[in-house]
């Protein structure tokens, strides 16, 4: 018998019986569009947060002096720990395994002006390795501090957007001259918006920076705010911080066991507990899915199941006039083929169109900006197509299989 035999057989079928097959379709459409749409949801939100994750920094660890809590060598507690260049130098010559080390000034509520407007903003000075390590990616047009305006100790200023966009249109403010108590800096860049900052005190896109130079010469500052240092190897953070420790216990005269001299602070224990976070959402959402895909296997089995019953019947008439029980058995087979992928296109091109129009409405809220940002993944389509699949060739084979089994009689007799 020709193979296409069974497929325009079930084609007939599906003519005398479109109900049926419309709700078995929509049934399969629906739970594969559910779990669609649910783990597109939940992977966007995974790639948004790995992304802004990626940008927070690279491997960094920030170092901030306190007041030592032990008495050491003679000298008494509570003496407060600060940081200047030597400590920088030292770092780099102590400690090989660093990327980067640098330190960073920093000061609060200093007035800016330009033009008719006013406002006080955080100020940053930094040398020119900062930007890299922190991810700080400048909007085109737009450059971070160099070594030369270092060297120079210029008076140019990086912003970030946020801040930027109370003095100046944001596309027009780079080259524009900003007075900060009352020293003109001409704007050299703007920071590109980052969504999850690990600025250690405030949002870094309120942040302005400076040549670290240029700060020291104006205001005078000889000991840094913190220090930032960047490792090559996540998992060599608890050692680097051993060691940063103890170089400067030497150098400081404190105890390297005592944890209140130096406070630590670093961005993969914070990506840990992110991804931790997002492990235990990644469950949620898929332990949902799982339980919308069973209802909706519990439901399709049930379509399936009974319609098998009410064809009993015709089964009988089918065997009785000489069909084969695996002729019954294969049209079925081929029936729930045709159910599974008509459905499960179908739920494909739903779950795309709720995502496609999800992703353009215009949202500010930039926690809701992670939940919009679905992508739907073909690979849990087809997974999901399967599975349903699987359940429609089982609720509707194992009836048909009895069925063809009993006497014709039997079956003929069915109501």
């Amino acid at each position: 018998m020709k193979k296409n035999y069974y497929f325009k057989l079930a084609f007939s079928e599906f003519h005398v019986h479109r109900k049926r097959f419309n709700l078995t379709a929509l049934a399969i459409a629906w739970g594969t569009c559910s779990i669609l749409v649910l783990l597109a949801f939940g992977q966007g939100m995974k790639d948004r947060l790995g992304d802004t994750i990626e940008r927070i920094g690279d491997n960094i660890i920030m170092v901030r002096g306190r007041r030592t809590s032990i008495p050491y060598r003679g000298l008494s507690g509570r003496r407060r720990i600060v940081f200047d260049k030597d400590d920088v130098d030292l770092l780099k010559a102590s400690i090989p395994d660093l990327k980067y080390a640098g330190g960073v000034y920093n000061s609060w509520g200093k007035n800016a002006i330009a033009g008719k407007k006013e406002a006080d903003i955080e100020l940053t000075g930094v040398d020119s390795g900062y930007g890299s390590s922190r991810y700080l990616i400048p909007k085109p047009n737009g450059r971070f501090i160099n070594p030369r305006d270092i060297a120079e100790k210029r008076r140019v200023i990086f912003m970030g957007c946020d801040v930027a966009e109370k003095f100046f249109n944001l596309n027009e403010a780079v080259g524009k001259t900003l007075l900060i108590e009352g020293v003109p800096f001409t704007i050299i860049g703007l920071l590109e918006k980052k969504e999850l900052s690990a600025s250690f005190g405030s949002d870094e896109n309120m942040r302005s920076y400076i040549p670290s130079s240029t700060f020291a010469a104006l205001y005078g500052n000889i000991y840094y705010s913190r220090l930032i240092v960047s490792i090559k190897n996540a998992g060599d953070a608890e050692y680097v911080q051993k060691r940063i420790r103890s170089v400067f216990g030497s150098k400081h005269r404190f105890n390297p066991d005592d944890e209140a001299a130096i406070r630590f602070r670093n961005t993969m224990e914070m990506t840990k507990r992110l991804g931790a976070v997002m492990l235990g959402f990644q469950i949620l959402l898929g332990f949902v899915g799982g339980i919308t895909l069973m209802i909706s296997g519990v439901g399709l089995a049930n379509i399936m199941y009974a319609s098998i019953k009410r064809r009993t019947r015709e089964i009988g008439v089918k065997i009785a006039i000489g069909a084969e029980p695996a002729q019954i058995r294969k049209q079925i087979i081929v029936e729930s083929f045709l159910f599974s992928i008509a459905g499960g296109c179908l739920g494909g091109l739903m779950a795309y169109t709720i995502i496609t129009l999800f992703s353009k409405f215009p949202v500010e809220n930039r926690a809701l900006q992670f939940f919009m940002n679905a992508r739907m993944s073909i690979n849990v389509w087809i997974a999901t197509t399967i599975i349903l699949v699987i359940v429609t060739f089982l609720a509707g084979y194992f009836p048909a299989r009895a069925a063809s089994r009993q006497n014709p009689i039997n079956s003929l007799r069915y109501e």
